[in-house]
């Protein structure tokens, strides 16, 4: 089975509206990965206390907490778990009734903060939320 692949239009009225990006889900290893190296941020990051439920979540634990592990870690670090976690998206640009898919670039391809903290939820709930523990 492939990679789950979703695509995120910017529906809000701004700068953004209309873009089209493409998140592919992270290969089970490098998720795995990921999540361990924001666990490990969130305990150099005294990122309060982890509570005993996200844990027990693993990786979908990640989806409750991931982008206020990426505010309370050091710059250094967030930016490192940033840059992976957007590098599993990319920009679709239609030109001329072509399309080409691209990476992301951030400087370029975002006007609205707004959007940039959207894609990075849909990409937590890409690769994390299918981990959820279902309500019985």
């Amino acid at each position: 089975m492939s990679r789950q692949e979703v695509i995120f239009t910017v529906e809000d009225n701004n700068r953004d509206k209309g873009k089209e990006f493409i998140i592919t889900e992270m290969s089970a290893w490098d998720a795995d990965e990921l999540a361990q190296d924001i666990f490990r941020a969130m305990g150099e990051s005294d990122f309060s206390e982890i509570p005993a439920d996200v844990i027990a979540m693993g990786c979908a634990g990640l989806a409750t907490v991931g982008l206020s592990v990426l505010s309370a870690s050091s710059p250094e670090v967030a930016r490192t778990l940033r840059n992976r976690l957007m590098s599993t998206v990319q920009i679709a640009i239609t030109h001329e009734g072509q399309q080409q898919v691209r990476k992301v670039n951030g400087s370029i391809d975002f006007e609205e903060v707004s959007t940039i903290r959207k894609i990075m939820d849909k990409v937590f709930q890409v690769n994390f939320d299918f981990l959820t523990i279902a309500e019985g």
